[in-house]
């Protein structure tokens, strides 16, 4: 078609696109040429990210195309209605259906089934106004109904609840605030109480800390309860970097807490990658734990879930024993997901009027200052999302804070205030648009103390913890602002100036990220370790810090890996540094107010945006909305 070839010459298609848009055509050659247009959009939408399309939206898809590709889309939507394809969803041999046709209304309250006579699948679907590809739309479907399947009650004692959170949440969490509700005990609650829960909230509301409580009131109370079982606790995480992080702040939440020695041994301080918990099979598809043989445990806690793209998180509830609790927790303003779908942000999606049950909420009204009303037509899924908003990390005078909020809340002028106000912890560096010297100078005054510390033969430990004191963060990889051109760029300034003595690829002090998991060397997506000098063996060995213990290998052992002194945004969720530095490209369409707010969150005490204004303001005015129909299928139609 030659419409197509045109979108793919102007990079609207990709070649993936192209190509099943051709293959469609081969089966059903009399397929209109408006369904092969949606179906070439559909599959260019999973690439960015959408798990479907919304044929009510069709113009934004092609806003952007030259005018005469957009009047040529036009007139095919014109010739050819929706309700007139639906033949060709429904049969394989485009042989006409018994289904009303007369408008797109009438395919709204069920799914058109992408199975033909012989009950073979189809690639597409359609479902209330939505074009899937099959699997996806499968993938959908069962991860909504999962979810609705676990958010029931959990069996539990109220007496004792209340007296366990009496004791682990013995004082308001934020005195001043003595007319809010105590967020942390609304979400240790909502997870002993339910099956399923979801708890969202921003860098420093005390995420691990409620976790890490609720896990010691479940043990006590499942003790109570049954003595002779011990439940089976497992943590995890999407990445490496940040089930290690979830790991070590477990540990340190669990040393503190007040309960017996018994429960504390109970409570997991080893987390683990998604992957590695479901049995990812090198070179093969699909994991060893499944519905057919599900994992063995009763509750699991998985932080960072706003990385779980669609597909995943369908694997792991899949491996997910039917009476097994699941705890999801993670920020829904973060970015979502790099592959399809934003599943965190579609289950914290609560409608304007959505309340939850009666007991549920005259139970939190009692023991946690809860001032929502009672409800005679909650939502059942609402007992199960818990939000924390606020922040122990950032005080009210804190510009990171104030920052983060202004971004979070798309407004222009409270980011201009805040970086006009004067703030110790937020600058705004001055922006050379077409050449990136002034920000390599910058780096270099950064890095400048982590480079003396490598030349200095510093024990390993101490270099990997200072080199994590400071990051530039970037939302491309390609460009002069793109991670790429910055660690290059980086690398030969500080050679030039004798600050590294690079070999090849190869230096002492060279910070490298992993980027390809490796099970046997137990190195995963997004570790970071360090060149160093072994001092027994004089030769160049990478250190990383593997959960508090120090393992090193020959660069030659290393899996797939990059320079990693400039990083992206995505590859930073999981991560906390001292000092960012977040570079926003001009005219970037990639940079989102989602990317900006999770990389300004990154930073602990100071956080520098590299930047005009004018960009600034252009990216927090395009909040991410993916196209999905997960919400409504958890939520209804709100």
């Amino acid at each position: 078609m030659k419409l197509l070839e045109e979108l793919h010459t102007q990079g609207c298609l990709r070649p993936l696109d192209l190509h099943f848009a051709n293959w469609l055509t081969t089966q059903q050659p009399n397929m209109p040429d408006f369904l092969v247009l949606l179906a070439a959009l559909t599959s260019q939408q999973l690439g960015e990210g959408h798990v479907c399309i919304d044929l009510q939206q069709l113009d934004l898809l092609w806003a952007d195309w030259p005018t005469s590709l957009r009047e040529e889309a036009g007139r095919l939507r014109r010739k050819q209605s929706v309700a007139q394809l639906v033949d060709h969803l429904i049969l394989g041999d485009g042989q006409a259906a018994a289904l009303d046709k007369g408008s797109v209304v009438a395919l709204d309250e069920a799914p058109v089934a992408a199975v033909d006579k012989r009950g073979v699948v189809t690639p597409l679907i359609l479902d209330k106004g939505r074009l899937y590809l099959y699997r996806y739309w499968q993938y959908e479907c069962q991860v909504a109904v999962d979810l609705l399947a676990r958010a029931t009650p959990a069996d539990f004692s109220l007496p004792l609840l209340k007296e366990k959170l009496n004791v682990l949440f013995p004082t308001r969490a934020f005195p001043s605030s003595a007319t809010e509700p105590d967020g942390q005990r609304i979400a240790a609650a909502t997870a002993v109480m339910q099956s399923l829960a979801i708890i969202s909230g921003g860098p420093g509301t005390g995420k691990t800390t409620t976790i890490t409580r609720m896990l010691a009131i479940y043990l006590q109370m499942q003790h109570h309860q049954y003595p002779a079982k011990h439940p089976v606790i497992r943590l995890a995480a999407p990445t490496g970097k940040a089930a290690a992080r979830l790991s070590e702040s477990i540990s340190a939440a669990r040393d503190s807490l007040d309960v017996s020695d018994e429960i504390k041994e109970q409570i997991p301080d080893e987390g683990t990658t998604l992957h590695r918990l479901l049995g990812a099979r090198p070179g093969q598809s699909g994991f060893k734990y499944n519905a057919d043989n599900p994992l063995h445990l009763d509750l699991l806690v998985v932080d960072e879930a706003s990385m779980i793209d669609l597909p995943l998180m369908a694997s792991l509830l899949s491996a997910l024993p039917p009476q097994a609790r699941l705890i999801l927790v993670g920020d829904k303003e973060q970015l979502a997901s790099v592959e399809a779908g934003s599943v965190m942000g579609d289950l914290c999606a609560l409608p304007k009027q959505a309340r939850r049950s009666e007991k549920m909420t005259a139970f939190l009204q009692e023991t946690c200052g809860l001032v929502e009303p009672l409800a005679f037509n909650s939502l059942p899924f609402a007992d199960s999302v818990a939000f924390l908003t606020h922040s122990y990390r950032f005080s009210r005078d804190s510009g990171i804070g104030a920052l983060a909020r202004a971004v979070n809340n798309g407004s222009a002028e409270q980011v201009k205030t805040v970086l006009q106000s004067g703030y110790s912890d937020v600058q705004q560096l001055a922006v050379n648009a077409s050449d990136n010297t002034q920000l390599i100078q910058h780096m270099l005054v950064k890095y400048r103390s982590y480079l003396d510390t490598v030349s200095m033969h510093a024990p390993p430990a101490d270099i990997l913890k200072q080199f994590s004191d400071f990051r530039v963060l970037c939302g491309l990889r390609k460009g002069i602002f793109g991670v790429e051109a910055l660690n290059e760029a980086f690398e030969k300034e500080a050679e030039s100036r004798h600050l590294i003595k690079m070999n090849g690829r190869w230096y002492p002090g060279r910070p490298v990220m992993i980027t390809r998991n490796d099970r046997s060397l137990r190195l995963y997506n997004g570790d970071v370790g360090i060149a160093l000098i072994d001092a027994q063996t004089q030769q160049l060995k990478v250190w990383f810090d593997q959960g508090g213990e120090l393992v090193s290998y020959s660069t030659s052992r290393l899996p797939q890996h990059e320079t990693v002194f400039a990083m992206t945004v995505h590859k930073s969720q999981g991560s906390e540094f001292n000092e960012v530095t977040l570079v926003l490209a001009e005219d970037a369409k990639v940079i989102s107010r989602e990317l900006v707010y999770t990389g300004i969150t990154r930073a602990k005490k100071h956080c520098s945006l590299y930047g005009s204004f004018k960009t600034i303001v252009a990216s927090i005015d395009k909040a991410t909305i993916r196209m999905s129909g997960l919400a409504e299928r958890i939520w209804g139609r709100g």
